[in-house]
């Protein structure tokens, strides 16, 4: 209970950080600039939003390789539609990213066995966090050297890395062994009090199917974790062409680096509620460091935030339709 309620502190600390981060950035810049910057992209912002369609394309294929064989045949229109509504949810709620994929299980309900739908959101998580680190070391490999970054902000990235490394090792391990079950013994050993034997049983059945998923074979996982992987890396594409609106001179490299230095900087920094101020932040910093206009990074910001609530809007719309059709979601992160 008082972690709970720590947690909850934790959150709105960090909430409103980074809102007045982002009401100094709009004063130290001038808010007169920022929306002159936001008026040269116009009718731009459709296409802006529109690619985003080609990352949720990509992510949805990494999560249909998540399932264990024989693998449900779920169309893959309902796997885009749940992947959508479960991000929309994580992006507006403050349930540290983990609401949407309760979410994701109950949209998919009767379309296959709740064990291996939850086993899948688990492991597409996993294989997601993968593929975010792959993106980053492979784009530093590639932009690291021509990139004018301090050392001190090297070495962080670095440290950052490994440490982000190390920790996919942990939980691969984990996952293979059994997570769930051992981490709610773990749980009533520190005071969380029993739930019925039947609550653990399930928790085994999950352990089971996902430690059956990365028993079958490991290139069921390299393909989740690539897919991820091409989500993170169209980004890219979304930069490229924000610059473009904006008047930056643009070029792949450019548009990679920025890519590359923004998803390391939101993946130190995920402990804040949907990346408020922190995204902005990120981008001033990095149009600074790369000697580009800091007026224009937060214009960046600005407009990548424009997206994520589009598409959150229209993730919360599709939810809205399911529930009207099947009669409401209800959060069961254990299968029936």
């Amino acid at each position: 209970m008082w972690g709970q309620r720590a947690f909850h502190i934790a959150e709105r600390v960090f909430l409103i950080s980074g809102v007045i981060l982002f009401v100094f950035l709009l004063h130290e810049l001038g808010v007169r600039t920022v929306v002159m910057n936001l008026r040269l992209v116009g009718w731009g912002i459709a296409p802006i939003v529109l690619q985003e369609i080609l990352a949720y394309v990509a992510n949805t294929l990494g999560w249909r390789a998540a399932f264990s064989s024989p693998r449900p045949q779920i169309p893959f229109a309902k796997l885009l539609t749940a992947r959508i509504a479960g991000d929309a949810v994580n992006y507006l709620t403050p349930t540290a990213t983990l609401g949407g994929e309760f979410v994701r299980t109950r949209y998919l309900h009767g379309q296959a066995e709740s064990t291996s739908l939850v086993a899948s959101v688990a492991v597409a998580k996993l294989a997601q966090t993968i593929g975010q680190i792959a993106f980053v070391v492979i784009g530093l490999a590639f932009v690291l050297n021509d990139t004018p970054l301090p050392a001190a902000v090297r070495r962080g990235l670095l440290a950052g890395l490994a440490g982000f490394s190390a920790l996919i090792v942990v939980l691969v391990v984990a996952q293979r062994r059994g997570i769930f079950a051992p981490m709610l013994r773990f749980a009533q050993r520190l005071g969380l009090p029993e739930r019925a034997p039947e609550f653990t049983r399930r928790l085994q059945r999950l352990d089971e199917e996902i430690a059956r998923f990365h028993g079958d074979t490991n290139s069921a996982l390299l393909l989740s974790s690539a897919s991820f992987c091409a989500g993170w890396a169209l980004g890219v594409l979304e930069i490229y062409l924000i610059l473009w609106f904006l008047g930056v001179p643009v070029s792949v490299h450019r548009a990679l680096t920025i890519e590359v230095l923004s998803v390391a900087i939101d993946g130190m920094l995920f402990f804040v509620p949907a990346k408020v101020g922190t995204q902005e932040g990120g981008k001033v910093l990095i149009f600074t460091v790369l000697g580009l206009d800091p007026g224009k990074g937060l214009a960046l910001g600005i407009l990548r935030r424009i997206r994520e609530l589009t598409w959150a809007l229209i993730g919360m719309l599709i939810l809205s339709r399911h529930q009207l059709v099947s009669g409401g979601i209800g959060f069961q992160p254990v299968p029936d």
